[in-house]
């Protein structure tokens, strides 16, 4: 059951309709998160019930909704974008979204390509300057650390250290993480 809805490792939560398809999972794990992907997961489902009776105003909302849910497939994401009115704000998010999805199916992939073929594509992803929303994994920019530790560039250390900070530096059960995370950056930066 894990694995068909979609997840890698206990424990794990999602909000599920009454047929048992997810529908959303918090991004993080604070009763915060989870009470606002309740709140999230309501709303969506309101919008939902809509159908072709859904104003362009509600069809927009719904989009957003879904792709800040990550309910939209990689490949379906721009062709639902094109479908609705967007401001430039809503387009930047949906950019994001875009970089999140490609490197979601890298991780995806990670147990058959390996650590290192992993690493060298969310490389490339970064090295090509579209940037991931906010909401991008953690595992993202641990990835990314890794790899600068490895190739000695501080630079890369420096920006992946610096994100996972501002995700989850206020978050204490990350702390013992962050220091193996200084340990990498450190890493990055000696000769």
């Amino acid at each position: 059951m894990l694995q068909e809805k979609g997840f890698t490792g206990f424990p794990s939560l999602c909000f599920m309709d009454a047929d048992g398809n997810v529908l959303t999972k918090p991004q993080a794990r604070t009763v915060a998160a989870f009470r606002e992907t309740h709140a999230s997961t309501k709303a969506l489902a309101m919008l939902r019930q809509k159908g072709d009776k859904a104003t362009p105003a509600e069809q927009r909302e719904l989009f957003l909704a879904e792709l800040k849910l990550g309910l939209i497939k990689a490949a379906d994401i721009q062709a639902r974008a094109d479908k609705v009115k967007l401001t430039d704000a809503d387009k930047a998010l949906v950019a994001g979204k875009l970089v999140d999805a490609e490197i979601g199916e890298v991780m995806a992939n990670a147990r058959t390509a390996g650590p290192e073929k992993t690493a060298e594509a969310l490389v490339a992803i970064h090295a090509s300057g579209r940037k991931p929303s906010a909401d991008v994994s953690p595992l993202y920019w641990v990835q990314l650390l890794n790899h600068a530790a490895k190739q000695k560039d501080g630079a890369l250390a420096d920006e992946a250290y610096g994100a996972l900070e501002a995700k989850l530096g206020k978050d204490k059960a990350a702390a013992r993480a962050f220091e193996g995370w200084k340990k990498l950056r450190d890493d990055a930066h000696a000769k």
